[in-house]
């Protein structure tokens, strides 16, 4: 279970979080306005102790912020 915070975005966009690495899925975890703060609540599995982002912005970047809320077994 994970925060998803993104901030100082220089463009707008959308993060997508998945399990393990590989194609990212065509769904969007977070998105996010130019310069705006946002978070989000998700819960999301692990494949060999991994997870990815990735940031769907045409250009620019963006800060992220994962905090780890819990975990299941």
């Amino acid at each position: 279970a994970l925060n998803v915070t993104v901030a100082d975005g220089t463009s707008a966009g959308a993060l997508t979080i998945f399990p393990g690495t590989g194609t990212a899925p065509g769904t969007t975890t977070l998105s996010f306005a130019a310069g705006k703060s946002r978070a989000s609540n998700v819960t999301v599995g692990l494949v060999n102790g991994l997870l990815s982002v990735a940031d769907l912005q045409q250009a620019g970047t963006v800060n992220l912020v994962l905090d780890v809320g819990g975990y299941f077994q």
